[in-house]
């Protein structure tokens, strides 16, 4: 369990640790009297739902032109492993390195939506002929206002045309994780995990991955919050990329070996 490793990790690996108000609450406490004290305590995050429930998905026309602008001299080969979504992948600078030898490759768009990414998915997913999508998506759009039922929705959109684009190229959904920053929303971010989980009961090309139950103390929802994210209370810190390793990377190996992938 991440819990009884965690602090012999972030000895190891020279992390600082986040104050205990931070980090959430005792497994007595409720997770949203948290998220008020934070508030009060006016760290970044604490009230941060925009105006806006679906902001303008043009707002990364730059910078998903300057992903195809560095196609043209660097195309990405097909049929590697293709890993999408928002900041938790865009900020993810290790991915080749901790995911190797697989093929895999990122675009991420951070603090993106589901409705972001299928907005794009003709320019950042379709031309690459991926062997595998694993997408991150999910927290923004709790945080931006969209209900858990809507999250859903969104997926069912984005799986309906992924497989008009792609066929029956797998897809695997890495779960939204709450974060100290944003307790306010961990319990509809989780409860928008579980229909997307319950999703891949009606579809054999969608795959749900945990990682939510991996930032709280013990596996226990809505308890406390491990040291895991860096200074912002948001993203994963050096200790939070490996527990996402550890999960993530035997999925990973799987598409890598799957021989009937790209046909």
């Amino acid at each position: 369990m991440l819990s009884k490793r965690i602090s012999a990790a972030i000895v190891s690996a020279g992390l600082f640790a986040i104050p205990a108000l931070v980090l959430g609450q005792t497994q007595s406490e409720p997770a949203r009297s948290g998220a008020a004290d934070q508030a009060r305590s006016g760290r970044p995050g604490a009230d941060e739902r925009t105006a806006e429930k679906r902001p303008d998905p043009k707002r990364y026309d730059r910078q998903v032109q300057a992903f195809l602008d560095a196609d043209k001299s660097d195309p990405p080969a097909a049929c590697q492993i293709l890993f999408v979504g928002s900041a938790s992948i865009s900020g993810w600078r290790t991915i080749k390195e901790d995911l190797a030898p697989n093929p895999v490759f990122a675009r991420g768009l951070g603090a993106s939506t589901v409705e972001d990414q299928l907005y794009y998915f003709d320019k950042i997913v379709t031309p690459y002929k991926p062997r595998a999508i694993f997408l991150y998506a999910g927290e923004n759009d709790v945080v931006n206002g969209l209900t858990p039922d809507e999250v859903l929705g969104d997926m069912k959109k984005y799986m309906d045309y992924k497989t008009r684009a792609l066929g029956n190229t797998p897809v695997y959904y890495i779960s939204a994780k709450a974060s100290p920053a944003r307790l306010q929303y961990a319990e509809d971010q989780q409860k928008a995990n579980e229909l997307v989980q319950g999703l891949t009961t009606q579809r054999k090309d969608l795959t749900y991955i945990d990682v939510a139950h991996g930032v709280w103390e013990n596996g226990k929802l809505f308890g406390k919050l491990l040291p895991v994210f860096v200074e912002d209370g948001i993203h994963l810190n050096d200790v939070g990329r490996k527990e996402w390793t550890r999960v993530i990377k035997p999925q990973v190996d799987k598409e890598a070996a799957r021989k009937d992938a790209c046909r």
